[in-house]
C-alpha cells in the first residue's frame, strides 16, 4: 500500500498536512511548552530558493479605515462599536463576507474580497476590532478531526481558529464558518505570532499540493520563524523533506513536532512512514498501535483499506470498512460511490444503485448520470464488470 501522508490545513477560516474558528471556556488559556530551537535543514537539490517578503497580515488599509470611520467610530460606546462590526459581517450586512475555504488571504486582502477561510477572516475582524479600539483575540478551537479529500498520497487534516472580542462586560466568539464547535471541545487563545505561523502554513500547503517544493518550503520556514512552537508547521515541513527525499530531515521534523505535542497523531502516522521507509522497523513497531487507532478515525484510511480489500474481492470487509468510513465522512460523493462500486461487484444490485443515488446527490457535477455497470467498467478497467 502507497504510504499515506497527513498535511495540516486551516480552512475553517485556517490547515495541516497528514501530511491543518476556535469561543473559551471563557477565557481559559493553555501555556505552551517552549521546546529546544532547531533550525530546519535546507531543502536540497529542488530549484532555486524562493524569498518570502516580510508581510504584516494584521494591517490597516485605508478602505477599512475609510469604512471604520462611516459605520463603526462615529459611537462611543463599545459594545454598539463590537455589535456593529459583527453585524457588518454577516451575509446581509454592510461588506457580506461569504466563506471560502480555499482562500487564505491577510486582513486588507480579505476586507477588499469580501471573503475568505477561517485565517482569512480572522485577519480581518481582529484588524477592524483593535483598530475600532476594542480588545481582539485569536482563539484556536481544538475540534474533532476533520479530514479533506486525498490526492495521491497526501490526507489534509482541518483545522480551526476564530476570533474573540471583548468589550467591557462582554465577550463575543465571531465565526462565520458555520463548524460546530461542541461546548467541551477545548480551545485556547493564541498570540499573533501564532496566528501569522498559520497564514504562512496555509500559503506553503497550497504550493505543496502543487508539488511547487521551494515555495512550499520557504514559507513554511516562514512560519516557524515567525513561531517555532506550531506543531503544524513541523509537521507540513517533514511532508516537505519526505517529498523531496530527505528522510532524515522529515524524521527530524516529526520528531521537532512530537516534543512541542508528544501526543500528535500526524507527526506519529508521517514519523512512522518515514520510519517504514528507512527500514527502522523496531522503530516503525513501537510506533504502529497508536497510528492504526488514529488511522481508523480517518475516512480516506478507511477507503484504501477497503480498496485492499475489493482488490482481493473480500467484498463484504470492503463493504464494511466503506459504511465506517461513510460515518466519519457523511457528505464525500467518492465514499459512496466507491460503496455502490463495491455492492455492485458483489451482486447487491438494490443497495448498489441507493449508494449511487446518493454520490449523484453530492457529486458537484454530472459524472455518475451514466448507469452504474459502465461507471464500474471505467474504475475497473473491463468492458463487463463481473459480478
Amino acid at each position: 500500500m502507497k504510504p499515506l501522508k497527513d498535511i495540516v490545513i486551516y480552512k475553517y477560516l485556517t490547515g495541516r498536512l497528514l501530511l491543518v474558528l476556535f469561543v473559551l471556556s471563557l477565557f481559559s488559556g493553555c501555556a505552551t511548552v517552549q521546546t529546544e530551537r532547531i533550525t530546519p535543514p535546507p531543502l536540497l537539490n529542488a530549484g532555486p530558493a524562493v524569498q518570502v517578503e516580510d508581510i504584516d497580515v494584521l494591517a490597516v488599509s485605508p478602505e477599512m479605515d475609510r469604512f471604520l470611520e462611516r459605520y463603526i467610530l462615529k459611537y462611543e460606546d463599545p459594545r454598539t462599536r463590537l455589535e456593529l462590526l459583527i453585524r457588518s459581517v454577516m451575509i446581509n450586512g454592510i461588506l457580506g463576507f461569504e466563506y471560502d475555504e480555499a482562500r487564505t488571504m491577510t486582513a486588507a486582502e480579505t476586507f477588499k474580497a469580501r471573503s475568505g477561510n477561517c485565517v482569512a477572516f480572522s485577519n480581518m475582524i481582529i484588524a477592524l476590532a483593535r483598530r475600532a479600539g476594542l480588545e481582539a483575540e485569536f482563539q484556536e478551537v481544538f475540534i474533532r478531526p476533520v479530514w479533506s479529500d486525498h490526492l495521491d498520497d497526501t490526507v489534509l487534516l482541518i483545522k480551526h481558529v476564530n476570533v474573540i472580542v471583548k468589550s467591557r462586560r462582554l465577550s463575543w466568539v465571531v465565526d462565520v464558518s458555520g463548524v460546530e464547535i461542541d461546548p467541551t471541545d477545548r480551545r485556547r487563545i493564541v498570540d499573533d505570532s501564532y496566528a501569522e505561523a498559520l497564514y504562512l502554513n496555509n500559503i506553503a500547503v497550497g504550493a505543496l499540493l502543487e508539488n511547487d517544493l521551494p515555495t512550499a518550503y520557504a514559507y513554511m520556514r516562514s512560519a516557524i520563524d515567525s513561531n517555532s512552537e506550531v506543531v503544524d508547521s513541523w509537521v507540513n515541513l517533514g511532508v516537505i523533506y519526505g517529498r523531496n527525499n530527505q528522510l532524515d530531515d522529515a524524521a527530524l521534523a516529526f520528531q521537532q513536532a512530537l516534543r512541542i505535542e508528544p501526543g500528535d497523531y500526524s507527526a506519529l502516522s508521517n514519523l512512522y512512514e518515514v520510519y517504514l521507509e528507512q527500514q527502522k522497523f523496531a522503530l516503525a513497531t513501537e510506533l504502529q498501535p497508536k497510528v492504526e487507532r488514529y488511522r481508523r478515525n480517518n475516512p480516506y484510511y478507511l477507503l484504501r483499506l477497503s480498496d485492499e480489500a475489493l482488490e482481493l474481492e473480500q467484498y463484504q470487509e470492503s463493504i464494511k470498512l466503506l459504511q465506517k468510513a461513510i460515518t466519519k465522512k457523511e457528505d464525500d460523493h467518492k465514499l459512496y460511490f466507491a460503496l455502490a462500486k463495491t455492492q455492485y461487484l458483489s451482486g447487491e444490485m438494490t443497495a448498489a444503485e441507493k449508494s449511487l443515488l446518493r454520490a449523484r446527490e453530492l457529486a458537484p457535477d454530472a459524472y455518475y448520470e451514466r448507469p452504474l455497470a459502465e461507471l464500474v467498467a471505467d474504475q475497473t478497467g473491463s468492458d463487463t464488470p463481473s459480478l
